[in-house]
């Protein structure tokens, strides 16, 4: 397709936005979203908003005023954009504003693809058929579900500010589109203090310092993955034993939550260590994980995750002692039933037949 030619004040396509660099297109004198990477098809969705704007006058800028009931749905893809941005910190975190783009920019593309593109042609027919199509693609209930909840928050953000009349998700038979989750196999051990202490004995030997460092930290703090990625050497007080997580600058903890955690003399040294060579290892969920279980083979020790040394932390210091109220502070939830699921039995050989009365 040849390029048109541009005259000053005219409908035109404008630039390409965003990683999938969908167009965007200039018309009456303000930039709206087109929702495509391609051109073609991108030059033919300006021409159709143009065709609608002669037909309707006062759709135009400077044009009569439109009644709230007049007020023309946005496009999908422009609902979708404002959405993502209006999800950016200090709203949520980083990684649920990824996780609402992503989720988000899935459902508008496979609304496209079938030709659905205004905000206002969302109904629940088309949304149960955009759970038949996840289902038959394969995608779990669980994460179904969060791909609902984010379309679900989209629109509500849309009535708020006004950008449709009707926010479809009121009505009471979307509630039925959530699907009933199973529940897993309750996982109802943790690793055993001496177990945690033999991995943490091979992460000496085998890994870098650096690794070695996190594990340990981890280990005798129960931060988070992300937390250990961002705290500083200040936030370390070896004298009084004291961890400290507080949001930094473009970045910020889980829920907002401001901590202090009790820590050892080992684990202290352990985090300034961790801070001075972190620049030097691969943080991301993927090479942590090949590395713990990378020594946990060497080590003997069952299957088992980063945040399983956060359970066992848990698990460890309510079992000497500490409130199940202190430990959900020390672990930064929201609230007392998270913590529950944490607090386990030490892995071990016991399989309870000795505890029987009879």
């Amino acid at each position: 397709m040849a390029k048109r030619k541009y005259i000053l004040g005219q409908p035109h396509l404008l630039r390409r936005r965003g990683k999938k660099k969908l167009w965007t297109g200039w018309i009456e004198g303000r930039e709206v979203a087109l929702g495509t990477a391609d051109r073609v098809e991108a030059q033919r969705r300006l021409d159709e908003l143009v065709a609608q704007a002669r037909r309707d006058p006062a759709a135009k800028r400077g044009g009569a005023a439109r009644g709230p009931s007049e007020a023309p749905a946005p496009l999908l893809s422009e609902l979708g954009m404002t959405f993502i941005q209006h999800c950016q910190p200090p709203r949520h975190t980083k990684k649920t504003a990824a996780s609402y783009a992503h989720r988000v920019l899935k459902f508008i593309e496979w609304a496209e693809d079938r030709k659905i593109r205004r905000a206002d042609e969302v109904t629940f027919k088309v949304m149960s058929s955009f759970v038949r199509s996840r289902t038959d693609a394969g995608n779990g209930a669980a994460t179904i579900n969060r791909a609902l909840t984010a379309v679900r928050r989209m629109y509500a953000y849309a009535k708020r500010e006004g950008l449709i009349e009707q926010n479809p998700f009121k009505q009471e038979e979307f509630a039925e589109l959530k699907l009933r989750e199973p529940r897993p196999k309750p996982n109802a051990t943790t690793l055993s203090p001496s177990q945690i202490d033999a991995f943490l004995e091979k992460a000496d030997e085998m890994a870098k310092p650096g690794y070695a460092a996190l594990f340990r930290v981890t280990a005798g703090s129960a931060i988070r993955i992300d937390e250990a990625r961002h705290f500083e050497a200040s936030d370390v007080d070896a004298r009084r034993g004291i961890l400290t997580i507080t949001p930094k600058k473009n970045w910020t903890t889980k829920g907002y939550r401001y901590r202090e955690i009790p820590i050892s003399a080992k684990t202290a040294a352990a985090a300034l260590a961790l801070v001075a060579v972190r620049e030097a290892i691969a943080l991301d969920d993927k090479s942590v994980w090949k590395e713990i279980q990378r020594i946990r083979k060497a080590a003997g020790l069952p299957q088992f995750s980063m945040h399983d040394l956060r359970r066992a932390w848990a698990s460890a210091v309510h079992a000497n002692g500490a409130s199940l109220k202190q430990v959900s502070v020390w672990l930064g939830h929201a609230d007392v039933q998270t913590t529950e699921r944490y607090i386990r039995v030490f892995e071990g050989k016991s399989t309870g037949h000795e505890f029987l009365p009879r």
